[in-house]
């Protein structure tokens, strides 16, 4: 571009390429500038021990809290006599497993102003279901200590009888660890 002429007005400028970089080279330009040691170490200290709030702070302890418990939960639910325990429970039709909608209708009935006069047959039916999941959990309890004499005879067998209880209470498609074993299927 001429500093003191007169611009030619009908003749276009032509446009300039930017230079190539030479083949076998890296770019020239990193594109900032260097930090300062003082810089650096802060954004290092920053990465490891970042600056949270106290809300950021206990979401990440809950996280760390959540992940622990996990493992310890699987950790605990791979014991060889709790295995068993599950393979017994998944494998048979429990009553335990219908119990909370059944108590649920049958509490919701003695609400009725028809059946007022029939809730104490209603009451007598909760109790005797009741004793029926207690003589279930009994059976499956019998029949765990047999197949644990013969396969896992010196493991520990304390809590597992509310283990089991706990377990048949459940809906079999919520239980957790998901069932291994399919109903009527030999242990």
């Amino acid at each position: 571009m001429p500093l003191f002429k007169a611009k030619k007005a009908d003749q276009p400028e032509p446009e300039q390429e930017p230079p190539a970089p030479p083949v076998g080279q890296g770019p020239t330009k990193k594109g900032h500038a260097t930090p300062s040691r003082r810089e650096a170490e802060a954004a290092r200290r920053q990465r490891l021990n970042p600056d949270l709030s106290k809300r950021e702070i206990k979401a990440r302890e809950r996280q760390v809290r959540a992940v622990e418990n996990r493992r310890r939960y699987a950790e605990i639910d791979n014991t060889p006599e709790r295995q068993l325990m599950r393979d017994i429970v998944d494998s048979r039709f429990n009553l335990a497993e219908i119990a909370m909608p059944l108590l649920l209708v049958l509490m919701a009935s003695t609400f009725l102003p028809g059946a007022l006069r029939y809730s104490m047959y209603v009451f007598w039916a909760m109790w005797a279901f009741m004793a029926m999941i207690f003589i279930d959990t009994w059976m499956v309890w019998r029949r765990f200590k047999e197949l644990a004499a013969q396969r896992i005879p010196h493991r520990p067998r304390k809590g597992l009888v509310m283990y089991a209880f706990n377990r048949q209470l459940s809906f079999r498609r919520w239980r957790t660890p998901p069932p291994r074993v399919n109903r009527g299927e030999k242990i």
